[in-house]
């Protein structure tokens, strides 16, 4: 499904296994991006998690702010509402194939989830910054591809 030339905003919705990593930086990353034909930009997780204080680092170190963020559950949300569902884990791509709605464009992408180093505050932010960065270069595919 091609959403370029609706003049209707799209509605993205991000799904990771626990909503507290991957969707919840995608979603963050996209809300700067300030694409206009976006509507609302969501995320959720199999399970709604915990907030992530790595994740909360590595964005704000990109001026991005995230720390209000509550994990939330695919059940917090109705999948008649989004056009776009991405996934990042195979957990959360298996419940977006059952849950998301015919009309709506679901794309798995697979994003390892961050390395916590036992022994290195600082290689666990360089995973996190490595997932952070990766997202971002899909997200620029994402819109030019889908939203331009």
């Amino acid at each position: 499904m091609n959403h370029k030339d609706e003049t209707k905003a799209v509605n993205i919705l991000f799904a990771c296994t626990q909503n507290a990593v991957r969707s919840v930086i995608a979603k963050g990353l996209l809300q700067q991006k300030h694409a206009s034909n976006i509507g609302q930009i969501a995320s959720c997780g199999v399970i709604a998690g915990v907030p992530d204080g790595f994740a909360m680092a590595v964005m704000s170190e990109i001026d991005i702010d995230i720390t209000d963020h509550e994990p939330v559950a695919f059940d917090s949300f109705s999948a008649a509402d989004f056009q776009f569902v991405i996934s990042f884990s195979h957990d959360a791509e298996h419940v977006v194939t059952q849950w998301a709605s015919p009309d709506t464009t679901t794309l798995f992408w697979e994003v390892q989830a961050p390395v916590l180093s036992e022994s290195s505050r600082e290689d666990t932010l360089a995973s996190y910054r490595a997932l952070r960065d990766d997202i971002a270069g899909r997200l620029d595919s994402f819109i030019s591809e889908h939203l331009t």
